[in-house]
């Protein structure tokens, strides 16, 4: 637009001399060839509107071009520096080179990171800033670029090694990008010093690594001092059984039979603690296995009842004896059921009900529930008895026994078979636990198969 404007004013300016010069030849009181007219206008319009032009076109669009490139210099100056601001505070390293490798731009934050000036980097190769074997690699990569075009590291993040101006080696993130500049290409890398990240990782996994072997060597622990730890006990046992029962002769006083009771019991109380220790310890240890065979819930159910069974609290078996099979590790799946009856017991005040019930559920699976009138727990009460070791009564003078393994073994050994635990409560109301075999492990009976049939 700004020379079709030049164009008009040029134009307009000879036509308005040219109508004055015409004029003045009307008037004129002789007459000229029209040779002679044609060179005088020549020289009349030139010598007339030279000036004119001068003053009244020429130099004001002299001017305003020369402002325009004016603001652009200074528009471009601002730019860049905007652009050096903005270089300046930038956390990351910024170091541009050229095809060659040459370095072009090192912001201050690569000064900090390297510890070059930009003086002492700009026009070095940016090799210096690479441990030997890595900057063979990168001369490789950028050789492979150039001849075939494939990038490997352009585009691309990436952990590699920097090198500081005192030579020592460091772990940085480098990002690389392209960009042509005036038809020349340049590579930008952006660099961050993750110095202190590996560090906090190295810290992280050696703390993992640390906790891991520990929990391996308690684990073994226990798991070999299994012979260790049962062997006295079952003598004790085994004895204190053979005297409380008098089989060679009495013992005199009933008070050493007392003691003899409260020797086994307590014998056997600790055993079974061990027991639950160990196979905590086991599952821990991925040394956990399982022996699976057909069983019958109801029969199976009958030995951890007898176990539980109070004259204080009224237990039910509800268990159908025409139930489905479950494939599982009987010895398990009685210790589940021992563990669940007797919590249930143990906090259901007397006067209370234990029920326990079974049934193949509407996916197929089994169903095992324990329902009490006792205690019930909180949410939180919930999350906390599902923690090995944890106790909802952690006072000195705790009412209820126990190293707080029961209900975490159940939930172990449940999902071990595939299966999955449920406790809904609710304090004073009581507690319903749920244990639910999936549909694989549900055998059907003969009869019921028969029937279904």
């Amino acid at each position: 637009m700004g020379v079709i404007a030049l164009v008009v004013r040029i134009g307009l300016v000879i036509f308005v001399i040219e109508v004055l010069i015409m004029a003045g030849f009307t008037v004129l009181p002789f007459q000229m060839t029209p040779s002679r007219q044609a060179l005088m206008d020549a020289v009349l319009l030139t010598v007339f509107s030279s000036p004119l032009l001068f003053f009244g076109v020429i130099r004001p669009y002299a001017r305003s071009q020369k402002a325009i490139e004016l603001a652009a210099e200074s528009a471009r100056q601002r730019s860049e520096s905007h652009l050096a601001q903005i270089l300046s505070a930038v956390v990351d390293g910024i170091v541009t080179t050229d095809d060659r490798g040459i370095i072009q731009v090192f912001n201050p934050a690569a000064e900090n990171i390297f510890g070059y000036t930009a003086a002492e980097t700009i026009g070095q190769s940016i090799n210096i800033l690479m441990p030997p074997d890595q900057s063979r690699q990168h001369d490789g990569y950028m050789e492979t670029y150039g001849n075939t075009g494939r990038a490997s590291i352009i585009g691309y993040g990436r952990e590699v090694m920097g090198r500081r101006k005192d030579g020592t080696e460091f772990p940085i993130d480098l990002a690389i990008s392209e960009l042509i500049i005036d038809g020349q290409r340049m590579y930008t890398g952006v660099v961050r010093d993750i110095t202190k990240r590996k560090q906090s990782e190295r810290t992280l996994i050696d703390a993992k690594n640390q906790a891991e072997h520990a929990s391996q060597v308690k684990s073994e622990f226990m798991a070999n001092m299994s012979h260790e730890l049962r062997t006295p006990l079952n003598a004790i046992i085994g004895f204190s059984e053979v005297a409380r029962s008098e089989m060679f002769g009495p013992l005199g006083h009933s008070k050493y039979k007392e003691y003899v009771g409260d020797i086994q019991d307590s014998a056997q109380h600790l055993l079974d603690l061990i027991n639950d220790i160990l196979d905590m310890a086991r599952i821990e240890a991925d040394k956990f296995e399982l022996n699976d065979e057909d069983i019958d819930l109801a029969l199976v159910a009958s030995t951890p009842i007898h176990f539980v069974r109070s004259d204080q609290i009224t237990l039910h078996n509800n268990i159908p004896k025409n139930l489905a099979l479950l494939r599982a590790d009987k010895r398990r799946v009685k210790q589940i059921l021992l563990n669940l009856l007797s919590n249930a017991v143990k906090f259901t005040p007397d006067g209370g009900t234990v029920d326990l019930d079974a049934c193949v559920a509407e996916d197929g699976g089994i169903l095992v529930q324990v329902r009490d009138t006792g205690i019930g727990m909180d949410a939180e009460e919930i999350q906390r008895a599902l923690k090995p070791f944890e106790q909802i009564d952690t006072g000195l003078n705790r009412k209820y026994e126990g190293t707080g393994l029961g209900l975490p073994l159940v939930d172990r050994m449940v999902h071990l078979n595939g299966g999955a635990l449920c406790i809904e409560s609710e304090k004073g109301k009581g507690t319903l636990v749920s244990v639910h075999f999936p549909p694989e492990r549900t055998v059907m009976r003969a009869q019921n198969r028969a029937a279904s049939l």
